[in-house]
């Protein structure tokens, strides 16, 4: 992936990722709940949450290129092809600092600066060798519904400018899918993005896509507890920690 410089209010082509990507179904039902229990939550004292309530506005700023907005426009179409309950803006919001999923291109001197502000700041995401991939800074929103109260994120991912290629594109697509609500990991499939391990993937994997489409099938609600959600998906246990 070649990086260009960056340019202000540019003006990107995107092209559109053909309907179902993903190819047919490889995996069972029971592996799919597992995988979803995995990827929603971060451990089971959490709840169900959403990124927003207000059409989830996706906005970029900072050192970023005309790749990076092609990057993510590209991959907002292959998420809406994917996932048609779910829909978000097809093109991200440039220069702009007020969406609910913020994307902020910072040099690695400015991320190490403030990861020294831990734990106050946010979540650190580094690779293999601790280099610092992004920071998220998250604000949490407690709302209530018929039902119960649940959280709603909206967010920064801060992301290493230094990094380029398949590196830089991991960054970003899996901060966005983050604050999409997918805030654990998988230690099962090497090839999700989710993987716990070190891993440069770009794109969900098949169980990837079709997890997804369980959190935004109409089974899972937000507001759903660990228990909740196992419950209403048959039983299917997770591999989230305690």
């Amino acid at each position: 992936m070649t990086v260009t410089p960056p340019v202000a209010n540019s003006t990107v082509t995107q092209t559109p990722p053909a309907a179902n990507s993903t190819g047919p179904a490889l995996y069972n039902s029971s592996a799919i709940d597992s995988h979803f229990m995995d990827i929603a939550f971060n451990n089971k004292f959490e709840t169900i949450g959403e990124s927003s309530t207000s059409g989830d506005t996706i906005a970029i700023t900072g050192d970023y290129t005309d790749n990076d907005v092609s990057t993510l426009g590209n991959f907002l179409l292959q998420f809406n092809n994917n996932s048609p309950i779910k829909q978000l803006p097809a093109v991200p919001v440039q220069e702009s600092n007020s969406g609910d999923i913020r994307f902020n291109y910072i040099p690695e001197s400015s991320l190490d600066t403030l990861a020294q502000q831990q734990p106050s700041f946010g979540l650190i995401n580094r690779d293999s060798s601790g280099k610092i991939g992004s920071i998220y800074k998250t604000t949490s929103n407690t709302v209530s519904n018929s039902t119960n109260a649940y959280v709603y994120r909206t967010g920064t991912v801060f992301v290493n400018n230094n990094l380029t290629g398949d590196e830089r594109t991991h960054y970003m697509i899996r901060g966005l899918l983050y604050y999409l609500g997918f805030v654990g990991q998988t230690t099962t499939y090497p090839d999700s993005i989710f993987y716990a391990g070190p891993n440069n993937t770009i794109t969900p994997n098949g169980i990837d896509w079709q997890a997804i489409d369980v959190m935004y099938g109409g089974t899972i609600t937000p507001g759903m507890t660990y228990n909740e959600a196992t419950n209403a998906l048959g039983g299917t246990p997770g591999n989230t920690g305690t």
